[in-house]
């Protein structure tokens, strides 16, 4: 069981990683259409923050829930 759960653990911390990268990309696009419609940099800076979180923590969830159904019993 040790070792069923060490491989698990790793395919998670794998998958992190993708959540990483789409929320610096969803932050910076949030940045750029920010910038082009000429909001506040406070604005920016929060709705940027808000939203690449919101996405890493999405993509997380959602590839920990195909992780666990694709487990086998």
């Amino acid at each position: 069981m040790a070792l069923r759960n060490q491989i698990m653990r790793r395919r998670l911390r794998r998958g992190s990683s993708w959540s990483t990268i789409s929320g610096i990309l969803t932050a910076s696009v949030v940045t750029l259409i920010g910038a082009s419609v000429g909001l506040e940099p406070d604005v920016i800076l929060w709705r940027a923050l808000t939203s690449g979180i919101l996405m890493s923590l999405i993509l997380t969830f959602g590839i920990s829930v195909i992780y666990v159904a694709n487990a086998s019993q």
